[in-house]
Parts: structure tokens; C-alpha cells; sequence
């Protein structure tokens, strides 16, 4: 952002930015090294765990971490990625199969259900978001479904609205675009095959909101192959990690509303 669009932001907001939500974010999303070693070792014991284990088995093991140090915040961004990263390591290697894959991911899953409203609950009190709203999904037939289900988690976390399903279509994308104020679309990108079908989607999603100043980013494991797709896509902007989507996706929402005419000075920071 730079320094001409910092001033167009309203200057309560920016505050509240400045002296509120950016400390908090620093402080929930820059652990200690130690807890990011603690997650990379306890990535495998989850992992393992995610194999052999039903639900409760699972949910014990998990529940001993977090007393042992292990923070929500470093379960939710990096245990349970390296975790499902982890199978399919082992599934290349050929130590497990497909169907080994496929049920621990599931299991994966159930986990961040289980544990989401306490992951929402332990973050920032930032009830003034809640008029932001947000619409994630996958590419159709994608089967990374994990990465965007932690994301909105992240996002909720910070009292964001969000709409969204693994299993979205297009025409229920655009009923929704067409009938609710939209702020932001977050594609999640894992087929290479889909990036023309995406362009035209964007574009096609763009002209049905109803909201004129609609951003889309994008992310997925196709972002770091492909350094220029959001703007191949068309997209307003390109993030990998959920902590810092949600901030950078607070941050041009913002700047979207200005430009409208609009401004969050209704927003409480708690």
C-alpha cells in the first residue's frame, strides 16, 4: 500500500489498523521458534496419528499438545498443513496409498470442524469486522479442500461473513454474487488445466456482483509455480499464508470501500 492510498483511508480506521489489529495480528501469527519447532515435530505425531486413529483418538492427542505448548494459532497454521503435507510425502515414497491419503485427509478435516469455534473464539476481539464478507472456494473438482477450510476459519477468526463450500458451482457463485454485497472472493487455484475456465469465471463474476468494487484473490498450490497468475487471471491479488490474506484482504477491501465512497468508520476494535 503505499503512501498515497494510506492517507485516502479513513483516519479512525487507520488507526484502529495501526495501533490495533496489526499488533494483534504480529502477536498471534509470529511464534516463538521454539513453538514453530514444536509444531514440526508434532506435525508427524499427528500425521501418524491421522492414519491409525478414529476421531477421539485423535482429538486426545491433539488436546495434550496444545498442553504441552503447543499454541491454537501453530496448530492451525502449521501442524495440521505439515500433517496432510506429510501424506503425501509418504504416498510418493510409497509408504502409504491413495486410500490412506484420502481417509487421513478426512480425518484432518474433522479435526479443524471439531476444534474451529475454539480457534475463532481464542483470537482478537474484532467484532467491528463483521460487516466484511467474504466468498471462498475451490476450483471445481479440486480435491485441496483443507487449505481453504482453515482459511475461512482464519477469516471468521477475525469476524469476517464468509459464504463458501468445497463444492460450489458456478451458477450457485453467481446467484450469490447477484444477490448478496460481496466484499471478496478468494479462489483457492490447483489445476493448471483451469486457468482459462478461471480468467473468464472472474470475469464473468465481476459482471454479475452486485458490488462494483468486488476484489478477488487468489492462492492455492498453483501460486508458487506460476508467479504471474493473479494477474493473468485477473485477479486484484495473490496471498499463500491465511494470516496474512485476511490482513491484506482487510487492507484493500478498506481501500475498495473509499474509492466507492464508502468507509467501515462504524468498525469497533476490541
Amino acid at each position: 500500500m503505499d503512501q498515497q492510498e494510506r492517507q485516502a483511508m479513513t483516519v479512525p480506521l487507520s488507526l484502529a489498523i495501526k495501533e490495533h489489529v496489526i499488533p494483534q495480528l504480529l502477536n498471534h501469527t509470529s511464534p516463538e521458534p521454539a513453538d514453530i519447532g514444536l509444531a514440526k515435530r508434532q506435525s508427524e505425531i499427528l500425521a501418524k496419528a491421522c492414519l491409525s486413529l478414529n476421531a477421539q483418538e485423535i482429538e486426545a492427542i491433539v488436546l495434550n499438545m496444545l498442553g504441552q505448548g503447543l499454541g491454537m494459532e501453530n496448530l492451525f497454521l502449521r501442524a495440521i498443513p505439515n500433517a496432510a503435507r506429510l501424506f503425501h510425502d509418504w504416498w510418493a515414497e510409497d509408504d502409504i496409498d491413495f486410500v490412506n491419503v484420502t481417509q487421513a485427509s478426512y480425518r484432518l478435516q474433522e479435526l479443524v470442524y471439531s476444534l474451529s469455534a475454539d480457534f475463532v473464539l481464542s483470537g482478537p476481539k474484532c467484532g467491528g469486522l463483521s460487516n466484511y464478507s467474504a466468498m471462498l472456494v475451490n476450483t471445481p473438482n479440486s480435491q485441496h479442500s483443507l487449505g481453504l477450510l482453515i482459511l475461512s476459519q482464519y477469516f471468521k477468526r477475525y469476524g469476517w461473513h464468509i459464504l463458501g463450500s468445497t463444492t460450489w458451482r458456478e451458477p450457485d457463485m453467481m446467484i450469490t454474487v447477484q444477490s448478496s454485497h460481496i466484499d471478496l472472493i478468494g479462489i483457492s487455484v490447483s489445476d493448471e488445466k483451469q486457468f482459462a475456465y478461471l480468467k473468464q469465471l472472474i470475469a464473468n463474476l465481476r459482471k454479475k456482483s452486485l458490488n462494483p468494487g468486488l476484489l478477488v484473490m487468489v492462492g492455492g498450490p498453483m501460486l508458487p509455480k506460476h508467479g504471474a497468475l493473479c494477474e493473468w487471471l485477473g485477479a486484484d491479488f495473490a496471498c499463500l499464508h491465511a494470516d496474512q490474506a485476511q490482513l491484506m484482504a482487510m487492507q484493500q477491501v478498506e481501500q475498495a470501500r473509499h474509492r466507492m465512497g464508502k468507509s467501515s468508520d462504524s468498525a469497533v476494535f476490541k
